[in-house]
């Protein structure tokens, strides 16, 4: 498998690829100095399980270099979209079988470079997905920010609902997913320390209690109502044409010239529709009314006054047009006065863009705070008529335009981690009882920021989210040839809700719902038969049939080893440990034996970033296109450095 990027989720799709589902994996590198590019260049092994190509785009050379011929997939992570599609177009033009999977940014441009590729000529065992970064991770943040909310996940008919409730509360029809265990102020829930019981055995949630565990996380499924009976006649889109102040302002218009026109009718004493005529040729401040005339002569003057009226606005709304003063700052929605209750999102760059629109979706009141006046998410944010703050979030004017210390809680979803901490430290000492998510990329670095929070200010809600963390994922299986749909963030840990294969999957073929369940690796949650029909929480002695399609419950380590590949030129076979539960000292449910036997354990996987420095990156054990860049760029040094010397003679 090959990966192309530089950046964090290129970083976490690598690991994932290594450790979770071990294949064999080259890593296209554009820059070792930018980026995680020394980070990546450094998982390079002497076996060649995992090789690199540093200082190179995915140009034709280098992707044959790469072995694009015998690949099985190809993900483009680079922060580009035309980069990636010229990419993508390439690649698949050297391997009409390859997998693609590409970042794109544009949903409208990813939705119809997808069509095109899979609609391809020779495009028959091959596959091409466009993810996005953002939008995968959106939904983990916005329920960490928005407090009485549960997570919502689509499902086909219907949809999941992730409900946290005490311990010894009636389940109903929920699905226990995890035990939380009580909040400290030294340790957080991460890959490496795990604090929560992930996927817990019915052992574990019965000996479950108050004292060790702080609530019980489920998931419930919610079936869409059907949509009632449409109009046989299309309707008119008044909210589509006419916003909702100009229909307010309409509305009060016409409610005063029906107020005039019933004075006038009362101290004149003429007839209603004259009385009303007379009204509107007032108005429109024309003398002279037709009267005696016919309707029709009357009709016209009032319909001609009132276009004579419109001449002067469409010539002001021209000029500004071309002095260009409808397109400055200055048109940015500010925050009223009166705004509490809101959530202030800082950063719009791609991330911030996609949670600012999602929260809008859900109605819920937003300021947004950008440092950046031409960012790209101010079209965004002006398009939905969201407050804008242009500043930074530490200035004083900034933190008072934007109503923090009125909001219920502060998003710095900036692709900084300095920043993102800058912005959280300072809020919290105008305001310590703020509620704050942040998007941060280490999970040592997560768990000492978390730490130092809650020592300081023990009653504010901390949350850190890494964007990269959510999505890679959903990278790694499209890779795989699945679908996650969703990924469930339990503190700094991590649960993913996928479809799967029943016929690709030997350990699942032929296995009842109840012997497929491997506590802490992952959990059916529903089936969905050939005819499309979605089966939620199937009795547990239900069959798995090799033509269903299942969605399963996993943890990260376990959707990799479910979608391990058998053995062959791609995989890699490594012994791996097996990582320790939070009270594994329950009894666990017992496993079928035709499951237990040839069952490998749960891999592990590592920090993205490890708290020792990273080894030094040995330039000869890079691949050759990276020597022959580093020296070019020797050469290039010296030829420099003899034409310095040249001139100064």
């Amino acid at each position: 498998m090959i990966v192309c990027g530089g950046d964090a989720l290129t970083h976490r799709l690598a690991l994932d690829l290594i450790h979770l589902y071990r294949e064999r994996v080259t890593l296209i590198i554009p820059s070792l100095e930018e980026g995680h590019g020394s980070q990546l260049a450094a998982l390079a092994t002497e076996d060649g399980s995992v090789s690199v190509i540093a200082g190179r785009g995915p140009d034709e050379t280098t992707l044959l270099a790469a072995g694009i011929g015998d690949a099985t997939a190809l993900a483009l992570t680079m922060d580009d979209d035309p980069a990636v599609t010229q990419a993508a177009l390439l690649a698949q033009g050297l391997n009409p079988r390859l997998r693609l999977v590409m970042r794109i940014f544009n949903s409208a441009l990813g939705q119809r470079l997808e069509h095109l590729l899979n609609r391809a000529p020779g495009h028959t065992a091959g596959s091409a997905s466009v993810l996005s970064s953002s939008d995968t991770a959106t939904p983990a943040l916005v329920s960490s920010a928005v407090t009485g909310r549960n997570q919502v996940i689509p499902v086909n008919g219907g949809t999941f609902s992730v409900v946290e409730q005490p311990v010894g509360a009636e389940p109903g029809a929920g699905i226990e997913l995890a035990l939380l265990a009580p909040r400290t102020d030294t340790v957080v829930g991460s890959g490496d320390a795990p604090l929560h019981t992930l996927l817990p055995s019915v052992h574990q949630v019965a000996a479950a209690d108050a004292a060790g565990t702080r609530a019980v996380l489920h998931l419930q499924h919610d079936v869409d109502e059907p949509d009632p009976p449409g109009s046989r006649f299309p309707r008119f889109p008044v909210g589509a044409i006419f916003s909702r102040r100009l229909r307010l302002a309409a509305l009060g218009l016409g409610l005063l010239i029906a107020a005039l026109s019933v004075a006038t009718w009362l101290d004149t004493k003429d007839s209603l529709p004259l009385s009303l005529y007379l009204v509107l040729m007032d108005v429109s401040s024309m003398g002279n009314p037709a009267l005696g005339q016919p309707l029709g002569r009357q009709l016209m003057q009032l319909l001609a006054s009132f276009t004579g009226m419109l001449i002067m606005p469409l010539v002001l709304a021209l000029v500004l047009e071309n002095l260009g003063a409808l397109r400055t700052v200055s048109t940015l929605n500010r925050p009223l006065r009166t705004a509490t209750d809101h959530i202030v999102v800082v950063g719009l760059g791609k991330v911030g863009t996609r949670v600012m629109e999602r929260l809008v979706d859900m109605r819920v009141p937003v300021v947004a705070v950008e440092r950046n006046p031409d960012a790209p998410g101010l079209a965004r944010a002006r398009a939905r008529r969201v407050p804008v703050v242009i500043g930074e979030i530490s200035q004083h004017s900034v933190y008072r335009a934007a109503r923090i210390s009125r909001c219920q809680t502060l998003m710095a979803l900036t692709s900084n981690d300095s920043v993102n901490l800058e912005a959280a430290l300072y809020a919290r000492e105008q305001r310590p009882d703020l509620r704050v998510v942040l998007r941060l990329f280490d999970d040592a670095f997560a768990s000492t920021v978390y730490r130092a929070l809650r020592a300081s200010y023990p009653q504010a809600p901390t949350r850190s989210r890494s964007v990269s963390y959510l999505a890679a994922p959903a990278f790694a299986a499209a890779m795989m040839g699945r679908q996650v749909l969703a990924a469930i963030p339990v503190e700094r840990q991590m649960l993913l809700v996928a479809t799967v294969r029943v016929r690709d999957q030997a350990t699942l073929a032929g296995l009842t719902v109840a012997e497929a369940f491997r506590p802490g690796g992952w959990r059916v949650v529903a089936i969905q038969d050939q005819d499309g029909h979605l089966t939620w929480n199937p009795h547990q002695d239900r069959m798995l049939g090799v033509d269903d399609r299942v969605v399963v419950v996993a943890t990260r380590e376990g959707l990799g080893l479910l979608l391990q590949r058998d053995e062959g030129p791609g995989s890699v076979e490594a012994p791996v440990p097996l990582p320790q539960q939070p009270g594994a000292g329950s009894p666990p449910a017992a496993p079928h034996p035709r499951f237990r036997r040839g069952a490998p354990p749960l891999p592990r996987l590592p920090r993205a970033q490890p708290a020792a420095p990273y080894p030094p990156i040995n330039e000869e054990e890079l691949h050759a296109d990276s020597r022959r860049v580093e020296r070019r760029r020797q050469q290039r040094r010296e030829e420099e450095g003899q034409a310095e010397e040249e001139s100064s003679r």
